[in-house]
């Protein structure tokens, strides 16, 4: 249980940098936010530390 926890916040917590990253390259080439990039990097954010704060039985 614990390593899949582990996992779990090591997958959000690169899928939140991989989208900020895709959010600050657009913005920084294009001029635009891309907000379905935004959310999901939010998203996956939280995620990382709802898994992160789980306490395990």
């Amino acid at each position: 249980m614990k390593i899949l926890k582990w996992f779990l916040f090591v997958i959000f917590s690169i899928l939140s940098i991989v989208s900020f990253v895709v959010v600050y390259l657009m913005h920084s080439n294009l001029s635009f936010i891309d907000y379905p990039y935004l959310i999901s990097a939010f998203v996956s954010a939280l995620a990382a530390v709802v898994v992160y704060n789980y306490k395990l039985k």
